[in-house]
């Protein structure tokens, strides 16, 4: 992209880690069936925070996640933040990176309280998060 004139204000960070907490489940097959991204297992409320800056495309009920918000970034990229306990987006908004979108909850198909995340390449190429964030220097 192009380069984007620097602020006079803190530096922001341009990837944030999701959310603090034990990383608990990994990205591929899970019990028969495809587990598209990673889990953080933490208590109920943490913060979850937008990955990057982007769009709130979507923030509300989704089948096997109760609830779940999902950010499209400038680059095309969608992330998706499952299992939240309280959507504190709506869809349209404006969201910076390390942003609180949401809290950690329990709900939906769950095994305790965690955030499920998942990273969508152009939208739709579902990828492993975790080199995904690690190239961006983020280890979970």
């Amino acid at each position: 992209g192009a380069p984007v004139a620097p602020r006079a204000a803190a530096p922001r960070v341009s990837v944030a880690k999701p959310a603090e907490g034990t990383f608990t489940s990994g990205f591929g097959a899970r019990w028969g069936t495809s587990h598209y991204g990673v889990d953080i297992a933490n208590s109920i409320g943490t913060p979850i925070l937008s990955a990057m800056d982007g769009v709130v495309v979507e923030a509300g009920p989704a089948s096997g996640f109760g609830l779940w918000v999902r950010v499209q970034h400038n680059d095309g990229t969608i992330t998706v933040y499952g299992h939240v306990n309280e959507i504190l987006v709506s869809q349209g908004q404006q969201v910076a990176a390390g942003e609180q979108i949401a809290t950690m909850g329990n709900r939906g198909q769950s095994t305790g309280p965690h955030l499920h995340f998942e990273v969508w390449l152009g939208g739709s190429q579902k990828v492993d998060p975790l080199p995904w964030l690690a190239e961006r220097g983020i280890s979970l």
